[in-house]
C-alpha cells in the first residue's frame, strides 16, 4: 500500500468527524457552493476526493464519459453551466455511476428521475428538477478546471457535502483547513457543554456565565 494512498485515506477518516459548516468556518466561509445545490438522496455525510467534469448547457456527453473514465470512490462535481433548459442526470447514469463505484454526484443544474435516485446509495447533489431531458453532442471536458457552485474547482481537490450544503477544499490547503475544523469543533463541543449546563436561577439572572467570551469585546469595538 502507498504512502500517497494511506495519506489519503487519513485526510478522509478525519474529514468524515466534521461538516461542511466546520470546513466552511475554518476557510473562512470561502470555497461554498450556492446555497440552491443540495442533496436529493442524503443519507450521510459525502466526503472523497473530486473528479471534475463541464458540460455544454443542455448537453450531458460528457458526464456520460466521466463516469466510465473515473474509479471507484470518486465523486464528480460538474460544470452544467447552472442550465434550466434539461437535466443534466437521471436515473440510468446515476445507477451506472454507482455500479462504477462512484459515491456522489454534485451538479451545478437540474436532475430527474427524483423517485429512483431516492432510492440509490450513490448520492447526488442538485439545484433542483426537470423531466427535459438533455443532448448528447458536447462539448465539454474531463478533469479541468471548472466552476461549479460559484466557486473553483479542480480534480484532486476534496469535498465534504451534507444537508448544510456543499464545500470544497483545495488540495493543497486540506491539512491546513482540517486542523482549524478540528479546533473549531473542539471549541463548540466545550461551548455547547457550557450551554446545556447552565441554569439562569443558579446564576440569579446573570448571564454572563453564558456568554461568548468574544461577545463584549465585539460590541466595544463595534461601538468605537
Amino acid at each position: 500500500m502507498s504512502k500517497q494512498y494511506n495519506e489519503k485515506e487519513t485526510i478522509l477518516t478525519k474529514l468524515r468527524e466534521l461538516s461542511s459548516t466546520l470546513l466552511a468556518d475554518s476557510m473562512n466561509y470561502e470555497n461554498v457552493m450556492d446555497y440552491h445545490i443540495k442533496p436529493v438522496n442524503y443519507k450521510e455525510p459525502l466526503v472523497g476526493q473530486v473528479r471534475t467534469v463541464s458540460v455544454y448547457p443542455g448537453d450531458n456527453l460528457y458526464l456520460h464519459y466521466a463516469i466510465y473514465e473515473s474509479n471507484p470512490g470518486d465523486i464528480l462535481v460538474v460544470d452544467c453551466k447552472g442550465s434550466t433548459y434539461a437535466a443534466c442526470l437521471g436515473n440510468l447514469m446515476a445507477a451506472a455511476a454507482e455500479k462504477m463505484g462512484i459515491k456522489g454526484i454534485i451538479v451545478d443544474g437540474l436532475v430527474r428521475d427524483k423517485q429512483d435516485l431516492s432510492n440509490m446509495d450513490i448520492q447526488i447533489y442538485s439545484k433542483g428538477f426537470v423531466p427535459t431531458g438533455p443532448r448528447k453532442n458536447g462539448p465539454g471536458s474531463f478533469d479541468d478546471t471548472i466552476s461549479c457552485g460559484g466557486i473553483q474547482v479542480h480534480s484532486g481537490d476534496f469535498v465534504i457535502a451534507d444537508e448544510d450544503g456543499v464545500v470544497i477544499i483545495p488540495h493543497e490547503k486540506i491539512e491546513e483547513s482540517i486542523i482549524s475544523a478540528e479546533k473549531k469543533l473542539a471549541y463548540e463541543n466545550k461551548r455547547l457543554q457550557k450551554i446545556m449546563e447552565f441554569n439562569l436561577n443558579d446564576q440569579h439572572n446573570d448571564t454572563s456565565a453564558l456568554e461568548p467570551a468574544w461577545l463584549r469585546d465585539a460590541i466595544k469595538n463595534n461601538s468605537q
